[in-house]
């Protein structure tokens, strides 16, 4: 690892950290939230989702803006408004204002989660060491996962909106943000001419299509993660096994426990079998986690299920992360991972709704062998339709 590798990659997982903390620490006072709030539990994943939902329109803007001005000015405003307007939910205390408040807070962790992937495509050489990068700040990421639901169960004990106040520790990380890198004297073109010009660079490299196919599945993973696997599973640990909110963090940790793991083998594994392997296996695993998880007879048994699911996401998404930032020259980078990131934004914006109301029809077990037959269907298909469209573009 270079000089400036090691100086930025503790900075890039700890601004990215903050963004992780958006979704995990507020999912499992979720069920006593619908109840402070007076609303149902099949509405309440509004107040994930909402955070999610300014990335579908803003995020690619963010890349271009960081592209134009530089990574230090899009970290900087973004950990400023991520934290003020999220420390403003634990005075929110009715629905829409909250939810109001979350999508404020979502103009932030556009710009935080889009911040680090492509401070990593800069200063590392693509290859395994990008890889490599990419999987720390994956698994550093995961490590969030795993103690903010701990942490965020255990303040909901106390006051379901207490959690809201974590957020108020991205304002001094503002002041560290500093150091990443300003203005790199290039100018990119328009927005638009500068998109054109990056989906020009991926035909000229032979990248588009695999760019494209990998857009709609950011948007089905996080479905599936931010829906099923974090708006669902509390509701359905309270419901089936009767779990506080305190116990159903330290559960629903599990999922990061297995991401985290899977982040930090993903590097070797591609090194050894090849990222289309690596790839469906990591398929084959979410489809096994959710449908233990859809059988499972007790918490154990469900814990188990959640960290096989997030090993499955953790080999899976640092792979998608470095073709993103191999696929175009570091003047379209920032285009190039906001375009990734706005389906993501789509998967984490509706995912939750999509959770919570799964959750009340057709209910949490069938809503789990639903994701674990999609998946599989998904680890069937990708490759032969790969393969279908790179002839179909070559032949034009």
């Amino acid at each position: 690892m270079n000089d400036e590798g090691r100086r930025l990659l503790p900075l890039v997982i700890g601004i990215t950290g903050f963004g992780v903390l958006t979704f995990s620490l507020i999912t499992p006072a979720l069920p006593d939230l619908a109840d402070a709030l007076g609303v149902s539990r099949g509405l309440i994943g509004m107040v994930q989702g909402a955070v999610a939902v300014p990335g579908i329109f803003l995020a690619m803007a963010i890349g271009y803006l960081a592209d134009r001005y530089g990574r230090r000015f899009v970290g900087i405003a973004s950990l400023l408004v991520f934290g003020l307007a999220g420390m403003a939910g634990f005075f929110a205390r009715s629905f829409w204002p909250l939810v109001a408040v979350r999508a404020v807070q979502g103009l932030g962790t556009s710009g935080i989660l889009s911040l680090g992937i492509i401070v990593i495509g800069d200063t590392f050489p693509a290859g395994r060491e990008r890889r490599r990068a990419l999987g720390w700040n994956s698994a550093g990421l995961t490590i969030t996962g795993m103690v903010s639901p701990i942490l965020g169960g255990a303040l909901a004990e106390v006051d379901p909106f207490l959690p809201f106040l974590v957020f108020a520790g991205a304002l001094p990380m503002a002041v560290w943000a500093r150091k990443l890198p300003g203005p790199t004297g290039h100018r990119p073109d328009p927005p638009i001419r500068h998109i054109r010009a990056m989906t020009g660079a991926l035909r000229r490299n032979g990248k588009l299509v695999d760019f494209g196919g990998l857009l709609p599945f950011g948007t089905f993973a996080l479905i599936v993660f931010a829906g099923l696997g974090f708006t669902t599973t509390p509701l359905f640990l309270e419901s089936a096994f009767g779990v506080g909110a305190a116990m159903r963090g330290v559960i629903q940790s599990a999922l990061s426990v297995g991401s985290t793991t899977g982040s930090l083998l993903a590097a070797r594994a591609a090194d050894r079998f090849g990222t289309g392997r690596v790839f469906s296996g990591g398929l084959t695993l979410i489809a096994t986690g959710f449908g233990g998880l859809a059988t499972s007879a007790n918490t154990v048994f469900a814990a188990l299920a959640l960290a096989v699911i997030g090993l499955g996401l953790g080999l899976t998404f640092p792979l998608l992360q470095d073709f993103v930032t191999s696929s175009v020259s570091a003047e379209y980078r920032g285009v190039a991972v906001g375009s990734f990131v706005t389906f993501v934004r789509l998967g984490q914006a509706f995912g939750p709704i999509v959770g919570s109301s799964a959750a009340v029809s057709p209910g949490e077990r069938p809503s789990f062998a639903i994701a674990a037959i999609l998946t599989a269907a998904v680890l069937v298909t990708w490759s032969p339709a790969r393969r279908w469209l790179r002839r179909a573009f070559s032949s034009r």
